[in-house]
């Protein structure tokens, strides 16, 4: 498998296990804005770490 991909496999699960492990349910009850900020957050880390590794390829 190409590196690049391997690499972004492995941001996305960074992404969506970090928002899970942060804001779990005991944090939160409200069901809606639970899902709401895990989805920014996941989302948040994601875009930031695309833009690290564009700016290492771009460096490369």
């Amino acid at each position: 498998m190409n590196k690049r991909y391997v690499k972004v496999l492995f941001l996305y699960s960074f992404s969506t296990l970090i928002p899970t492990l942060l804001l779990n349910e005991k944090c939160m009850s409200n069901h809606g804005f639970k899902w709401f900020t895990r989805t920014l957050a996941g989302y948040g880390i994601f875009a930031y770490g695309l833009k690290v590794l564009s700016k290492f390829k771009a460096n490369a």
